[in-house]
Parts: structure tokens; sequence; C-alpha cells
């Protein structure tokens, strides 16, 4: 049940930065916000199920739960190399996404919650936190 909270956390938290940054680079409408939100909380929620969780069980058979640093930097990038290649390409064949200010949102986004899924999941898993050491 705690992994569950961490998930949703971290996708609640991704889409609050993305809105947030969504609101810092332009006049938001209606639709903005109707069409970035259900798409960032879908995207960040399967990210959660088959990227992030899988790949901090692996890591924390192999590492152990002692570095927050290390689980924090895989879930923020390494584990989004995928999702924020995929943005790339996109933003260059100029179908999907207005602008790379578009990209960089979901990309900010993204990230944000990779951050939120690492912290956690070392909470999850009982870690000690190496800043208090």
């Amino acid at each position: 049940m705690k992994l569950v909270f961490v998930a949703l956390t971290s996708c609640l938290i991704g889409t609050g930065v993305g809105i947030g940054a969504l609101f810092l680079t332009e006049n938001v409408s209606r639709g903005d916000l109707l069409g970035f939100t259900p798409v960032m909380l879908a995207a960040s929620l399967i990210m959660c199920s088959f990227f992030y969780a899988p790949g901090m069980f692996w890591l924390k058979r192999r590492k152990g739960c002692d570095s927050t640093r290390l689980f924090l930097l895989v879930a923020a990038f390494v584990l989004n190399a995928p999702i924020l290649l995929f943005l790339l390409f996109a933003a260059s064949a100029g179908r999907f996404f207005s602008g790379i200010s578009e990209v960089l949102l979901f990309a900010a986004a993204f990230v944000a919650a990779g951050l939120v899924f690492g912290r956690g999941f070392v909470w999850y898993c009982g870690g000690t936190d190496t800043a208090r050491r």
C-alpha cells in the first residue's frame, strides 16, 4: 500500500509541476488544462507501473536502499530516458507538439515525477538518507 501511495504522489506532483510550468510559460486556457492534466496523469501512471517500480526493485536487489542519490538520479533520468527520447523525436517530427516549450513542459513533469518516485521508493524500502550520516 505504501508503494501505491508513492506512485500516486509522484504522479500528482509531476502533474502539478507541469501545470505550474504551464502557468509560468504562457496564458493558460481551460483547453490547455483539460488537455495536459489527463494526458500527464495517465502517462505518469504508466511510467510508475512499467518503468519506475520495476527499475527501482532491480536497483534495490543490486545495490540495496542505502544510496538515496542513486535512486533519485536513476528514477529521474535513466528510467525516463525512453520517454525523453520519444518526446524529442516527436518534437522533431512536428506533428504531436506545438513547440519545444511543450516538450520541455512534459520533460520537466516526468523528471519531477521520477525524482519524487525515487525518493519515495527509498522511504518505502526503509533506506537511510545519506545526508543524515
